[in-house]
């Protein structure tokens, strides 16, 4: 059974590490202690010119909430621009409004720039109290998938869940299955929930 391997890097540096070890799919980030934000023009260049594997930027202009003004939405379109001018494979957006729920506005806005890019819808997914609701909302907004840990908690700690997402899908949108998922553990999430692709950033060891 193929698993895919998305492993979430802070630099250049971290990808081509990666990438080394056998990941099949980088989340490109910056400031990774901040949940990850959009890393510069330079790194997203190098990686995508230097890497044989697929490259999703994440488009977040702050770490914090997901509820985003008029000035910061205006940045992640511009940023979802420029990746889809460099030929980048995906983009990782998500948005919520003041009461957690998806910000459709928002993510209608990103998605127009998306051109054929992939889109995956982040962890903000998982301050979402109506999850099953919400998985519906992003197939039909044509979301290609959801990476959550299952709940606010690591993914082991949201087996259950994980699962119920997982057979609600019904492969109308991949669940990408994150939050404390390594390469020792992730076969054991992949065997209790039935995901079939899973992130972190030590998801093919150490990229120190």
């Amino acid at each position: 059974m193929y698993i895919l391997k998305e492993a979430c890097v802070g630099n250049y540096l971290e990808a081509k590490r990666a990438c080394e070890l056998g990941a099949n799919r980088i989340e490109l980030c910056d400031n990774l202690k901040e949940g990850g934000t959009t890393p510069s023009l330079g790194t997203i260049m190098m990686t995508k010119r230097a890497l044989n594997i697929p490259i999703f930027v994440i488009i977040r202009p702050r770490g914090g909430n997901f509820v985003f003004d008029e000035d910061e939405i205006k940045i992640m379109e511009k940023d979802v621009e420029i990746c889809q001018s460099l030929n980048v494979d995906g983009v990782v957006i998500g948005a919520l409004t003041e009461d957690d729920k998806i910000d459709e506005s928002t993510i209608k806005r990103l998605i127009d720039r998306a051109g054929d890019m992939k889109i995956t819808f982040h962890m903000a997914f998982d301050s979402i109290e109506d999850k099953k609701s919400a998985l519906d909302r992003l197939v039909e907004l044509k979301i290609d998938r959801v990476l959550t840990k299952g709940g606010l908690q690591s993914a082991m700690d949201n087996l259950d869940t994980l699962k119920e997402l997982v057979d609600y899908s019904n492969d109308r949108i991949a669940i990408l299955a994150g939050g404390g998922v390594t390469k020792e553990n992730y076969m054991d999430i992949v065997n209790k929930t039935g995901v079939k692709e899973v992130h972190g950033t030590k998801i093919v060891g150490s990229l120190k």
